[in-house]
């Protein structure tokens, strides 16, 4: 979109000492990572403003994570369109507390990746619809490409199920490749997920939904396993008809050489613009 460059008051080797250079290398790295955010926000408000005007829903979904073993701290901000044929788009921006510091929330946070997605609702009818998708999910260290098939029946007015196939491929940095460690620790990896929905919307403003998701990987990802599991138990609160809070249980990995388990927990918020 637009870049600032700043050209003056740069120290040169014959003005400014040594430790003068290193403050002024540390700013510009810093100054660097809030431009490359900046730059994200802008174009995530530019798609969002144009695709807006012509959207049948639209939603802006914030969620706060927290996972209980080695007590990381992250954060997501998503925007979702719906237009009235069907197809759908959304941008999300993700960021994390820096390093390995634990217990710590809303300080020296860093990108931690975007991603954008575009899939098409098929109604096959009243109750049932079939929606491919397609997800682009980038870090500083590699891209997935992401592509899936969802299922959803409505089995009543209070009840849902779903399922859904994913193949995730994941591109590492090419300058990151080392192919002499085993079972692609350091490779291209490629993940298939297995997931199925279970959802109840009584009358009134409580919505509740189970997820389990099972992952084929040809990498070590649990218990020094090619496979994982995942599952998940969301709570939804509808305040009005733009509000609505929502909380998740979810049971995970802690690493991937151990069958040890650990709690993340999930708070949000989403608006509802239409």
């Amino acid at each position: 979109l637009f870049e600032t460059f700043a050209t003056e008051g740069i120290p040169t080797p014959h003005s400014s000492s040594l430790p003068d250079l290193i403050t002024t290398s540390t700013k510009t790295k810093k100054e660097d990572r809030m431009n490359t955010t900046l730059r994200t926000l802008i174009a995530v408000s530019t798609l969002g403003l144009s695709l807006y005007a012509h959207a049948d829903s639209a939603s802006i979904n914030y969620r706060h994570s927290f996972t209980e073993d080695d007590s990381i701290h992250s954060d997501r901000i998503k925007l979702n369109y719906r237009m009235d044929s069907g197809l759908g788009f959304g941008a999300e921006i993700k960021y994390k507390t820096a390093g390995d510091r634990e217990d710590v929330a809303y300080d020296n946070m860093v990108n931690n990746g975007h991603e954008f997605t575009v899939d098409y609702n098929h109604k096959l009818s009243a109750k049932s619809t079939l929606t491919p998708a397609f997800q682009m999910d980038s870090s500083k260290d590699a891209t997935t490409y992401k592509f899936g098939l969802k299922y959803s029946y409505k089995i009543s007015d209070t009840w849902y199920v779903a399922s859904r196939v994913r193949h995730d491929a994941r591109s590492l940095d090419r300058d990151q490749i080392d192919h002499s460690k085993e079972d692609r620790a350091k490779d291209n990896q490629n993940t298939t997920r297995l997931e199925g929905w279970l959802g109840y919307t009584p009358k009134g403003p409580w919505a509740f939904e189970y997820q389990y998701i099972h992952f084929s990987t040809d990498y070590i990802r649990y218990d020094n396993k090619k496979s994982d599991y995942e599952q998940n138990l969301i709570i939804k609160y509808k305040l009005n008809k733009q509000w609505a809070p929502f909380m998740e249980v979810g049971d995970i990995k802690v690493n991937s050489y151990t069958d040890d388990r650990q709690a993340r927990w999930r708070l949000g918020i989403q608006y509802n613009f239409m």
